[in-house]
């Protein structure tokens, strides 16, 4: 597939995601399905941002060529500011409580989907040539 290609599906990629977390981090407390699985919130936000990182890593590595460094220093801080917006916005305008926790389960899943983009990228390119 052309570059060009990749990081416009990439980018729509990004953009959706980043819509699904904000639906996803932003519903109502009662619209959410309780589970008996401790800390089963703190797994989401996790997956939330890990998946978010990895677009944004693929995205960033097919637009730019940054180095790998400045990618996963750049979609980690991504996973900061979103995560960390949301949690505000949580407080102020969607009767949820913003957790400090919450941020934390973001930026670590924003750090390991950054640090694992280079192996999903290795998989795709071999995917790819068959």
């Amino acid at each position: 597939m052309e570059t060009r290609r990749k990081v416009f599906i990439l980018l729509i990629l990004c953009i959706a995601w980043a819509a699904v977390i904000f639906v996803g981090c932003t519903l109502p407390p009662r619209a959410i399905p309780k589970f008996n699985i401790p800390n089963i919130d703190k797994t989401a936000h996790f997956g939330f941002f890990f998946v978010q990182s990895v677009l944004l890593s693929l995205l960033l590595y097919f637009k730019t060529r940054r180095s790998y460094f400045q990618i996963i220093l750049f979609s980690t801080l991504q996973a900061f500011l979103y995560g960390g917006i949301i949690e505000i916005m949580q407080n102020e305008f969607f009767y949820r409580t913003g957790d400090l926790y919450d941020l934390l389960a973001d930026v670590i899943g924003g750090l390991s989907g950054a640090l694992t983009y280079p192996t999903i990228l290795k998989f795709f390119k071999k995917f790819s040539r068959s």
